[in-house]
């Protein structure tokens, strides 16, 4: 709980991304001294991430605290008090109804229009950052909605790639004997959800004007990256 303007508030995000920090420390506490990391589903040492069953809350919990973050910083009364009203009154949340709508949008979208509107200013889509984060909403709801299917989705081929999932030979891209569930059920994915919720977060706070900032820093200091 923090205090704005004389006004107790209780921020959500920092409690959500804090479980996917604790999962990160329970999964890394779980792996032995001695352990070879498993590079193929098969279970062949070689190179490659460590397995965690950990690993799926944490990817549904850091989507999550990103987008109660954006909520929080844009769409709640602190920010009316610490950002001021939206440009124009037709816009004003309070007289349009407009918050409900923006809050409906899906992650991606949000991320880049309540910025705009309420600042004037956009992310990055470019930046890596962002990028991720579209991978992170797009696993987060392939994991909500899984239906145990053998094909994964795109993200799972691309953090194969970055070494955070685990890889298959090319011939089981498409599909193969193992769930691709277990194959981003990996230490590397919760530091890498983690992360890009972080990284997520500190992008949206650095483009509000410095003069604005106010009582946001006490969120700031909950979004810290692990090397």
């Amino acid at each position: 709980m923090a205090t704005y303007f004389g006004k107790a508030s209780v921020a959500v995000s920092p409690v959500l991304i804090g479980h996917v920090e604790d999962l990160y420390s329970m999964a890394m506490a779980k792996i032995a001294p001695t352990d070879a990391p498993a590079n193929e589903v098969s279970g062949s040492h070689r190179e490659g991430p460590h397995r965690t069953s950990l690993a799926i809350p944490a990817y549904i919990l850091a989507a999550a605290a990103v987008e109660a973050f954006v909520n929080e910083v844009f769409l709640s009364p602190l920010a009316l008090m610490t950002l001021g009203s939206w440009p124009g009154e037709a816009s004003h949340p309070k007289l349009s109804g407009a918050a409900k709508s923006l809050e409906r949008l899906p992650l991606p979208k949000k991320l880049i229009r309540v910025p705009q509107l309420y600042l004037g200013r956009l992310l990055d889509q470019s930046a890596l950052a962002y990028q991720d984060m579209l991978l992170l909403t797009d696993l987060r709801h392939e994991l909500v909605h899984y239906k145990m299917g053998d094909k994964p989705p795109k993200a799972v081929r691309i953090l194969a790639q970055r070494g955070i999932a685990f890889r298959v030979p090319p011939e089981q891209e498409e599909g193969g004997p193992h769930p691709w569930a277990d194959r981003v059920s990996t230490l590397e994915g919760i530091r890498w959800a983690y992360n890009t919720a972080c990284a997520t977060a500190i992008a949206l706070l650095d483009l509000v004007p410095e003069e604005k900032r106010g009582g946001l820093h006490i969120l700031r200091r909950n979004f810290r990256e692990i090397p």
